[in-house]
């Protein structure tokens, strides 16, 4: 199972109170998941239900194969964010920028690598 399916299991899981219905800010969503690309990205459309039930689209959803949430109507990002980070902190292939920035020296003490310019040449 990719991270974008374990993103969007754990949406359901954690958000989701009848399928894949959710409350938002300004009211109740429902994802419908669309297409996966080649790559494992996992797209969507996202409805706002009315109080009689019916449903307009509101937006889309978009989750990289990675797990990060692109985007997803309805769902601050914050909580997408966290989402995200928890799904990534379990998968050790997973390395974000935050965490590279983190990782100690390979080689203390040595000489960082300079790239040589080249030389002007006078005419």
């Amino acid at each position: 199972m990719t991270n974008a399916q374990l993103v969007l299991e754990k949406i359901k899981s954690t958000l989701c109170h009848e399928g894949t219905t959710y409350k938002g800010n300004s009211g109740t969503y429902m994802f419908i998941e669309g297409k996966t690309t080649s790559e494992g990205t996992i797209n969507g459309v996202v409805k706002k239900l009315d109080e009689q039930g019916g449903a307009k689209t509101a937006g889309s959803f978009k989750v990289l194969e990675d797990g990060t949430v692109m985007r997803f109507t309805g769902i601050a990002t914050k909580t997408s964010k966290e989402i995200t980070l928890d799904i990534q902190a379990q998968d050790p292939s997973h390395n974000s920028m935050e965490e590279q920035a983190e990782m100690p020296d390979a080689n203390p003490g040595a000489e960082p690598e300079i790239e040589p310019k080249p030389e002007a040449i006078a005419v």
